[in-house]
């Protein structure tokens, strides 16, 4: 039970502290944006954090996994943790996708302000680390915890 504990303790930390790094970016690229920025630039930014919520609860649900023991009851709480972890990988997928989808037909700024470069690919790397930490989250969590 130790491997479980360790590994859930450390792929529970990852992910809780790259999620709240990601929403400390999108908050930041929120406040920095320029007053006549479209305004479904924060619609972007929104669904960009959504992504990053699915992949803090993932990491919570990871937290969760390591305190149980192996009894019956806790084997159902496995699956339970298994079937969080994928679908807040999901979630952070397709709301990421969505966030990235806004983002780029509003790049060009007609009728207000362009997003910069600098923006962008902020806002990009940011949808692409929450999804492939979420991803690996999933991974490992329905990979070490046992399936009853």
């Amino acid at each position: 039970m130790t491997l479980v504990q360790s590994t859930a303790r450390s792929v529970a930390s990852t992910a809780i502290g790259v999620a709240v790094l990601a929403l400390t970016a999108l908050i930041w690229l929120g406040v920095a944006a320029p007053i006549d920025t479209h305004p479904l630039f924060y619609f972007g930014l929104i669904f960009l954090g959504g992504g990053a919520m699915g992949l803090l609860l993932a990491g919570v649900g990871a937290m969760a996994a390591r305190s149980h023991a192996s009894t019956a009851a806790d084997l159902r709480s496995f699956q339970g943790i298994r079937r969080l972890v994928l679908a807040m990988w999901l979630c952070a997928v397709v709301a990421d996708a969505v966030g990235v989808l806004v983002l780029l037909a509003i790049a060009g700024g007609r009728g207000s302000t362009p997003l910069s470069t600098t923006t962008l690919t902020v806002a990009f790397a940011t949808a692409a680390i929450t999804v492939i930490c979420a991803g690996i989250t999933s991974a490992v969590m329905r990979r070490v915890l046992p399936t009853g």
